[in-house]
């Protein structure tokens, strides 16, 4: 897999700066503010434009859930795919043995189709999923913190996990003062809603509560207080 950034708005905090003072009228407001208060529809003058090489048709599938972006993708239709590379999860010998003859037989399913003529576009049915793809991908910096959020997250797919990774970098050297602030959703928001999907490995267990621990305290406080509200009305009525 490769990640390069081909384009970012240049000078983006002072445009974002200039965007809350139209809101709001207010002189100034941090960055930081603006990422720890979720006051991020300024961020979305911020954009980023990655070239993605390498990833699956699958995960490039995972990709599109992530929809205020523009996305092109190499067409199957017009490409040749009859050298096509493709992604290999972390299996055993001897999975990864049956796994890659179903990709090579895929592949000379394809081949023959082409020589007996099918075109490109009835032929590329038989790719599989594994297939790599080549991605461009223009994403503003609200919905970059939207992704990162899920897909940092240690429960997230391997292959997006690692896409997620590479752009989390990029984001990071460009603009430290956003992205440093926001990992996954357990950090950005402060509380962890994996709840008990949450796995052994998080980094996070034990530093994090998870929504769930949060909430029983939460609704315990919310009943008492509607309790006493209606105990007050009761008394007003009487």
């Amino acid at each position: 897999m490769e990640v390069r950034l081909l384009r970012v708005t240049a000078d983006g905090e002072s445009l974002v700066s200039d965007a809350v003072r139209t809101s709001s009228e207010i002189a100034a407001m941090s960055i930081e503010t603006i990422v720890d208060n979720d006051y991020s529809s300024v961020l979305e003058h911020i954009c980023f434009t990655f070239s993605i090489k390498g990833i699956s048709v699958a995960c490039s599938r995972e990709l599109l859930e992530h929809r205020i972006a523009s996305h092109t993708a190499r067409s199957t239709r017009y490409c040749d795919e009859t050298d096509f590379r493709f992604y290999e999860p972390s299996l055993s010998a001897d999975a990864l043995r049956i796994y890659r003859e179903a990709i090579e037989s895929a592949r000379k399913a394809y081949v023959s189709l082409i020589e007996l003529g099918v075109s490109r576009e009835e032929a590329r049915y038989v790719l599989p999923l594994a297939t790599h793809t080549h991605y461009i991908w223009t994403v503003n910096a609200r919905s970059l913190i939207n992704f990162l959020s899920l897909r940092l997250c240690i429960r997230a797919s391997p292959e997006m996990r690692e896409l997620a990774l590479q752009i989390y970098k990029i984001c990071c050297e460009k603009y430290p003062r956003i992205f440093k602030r926001i990992y996954c959703r357990g950090v950005t928001l402060g509380v962890c809603p994996e709840n008990n999907a949450r796995p052994k490995e998080c980094p996070f267990r034990g530093i994090i509560k998870t929504k769930s621990e949060m909430m029983s305290g939460i609704l315990e406080n919310l009943k008492s207080s509607q309790n006493e509200g209606s105990e007050q009305n009761e008394g007003e009525d009487g």
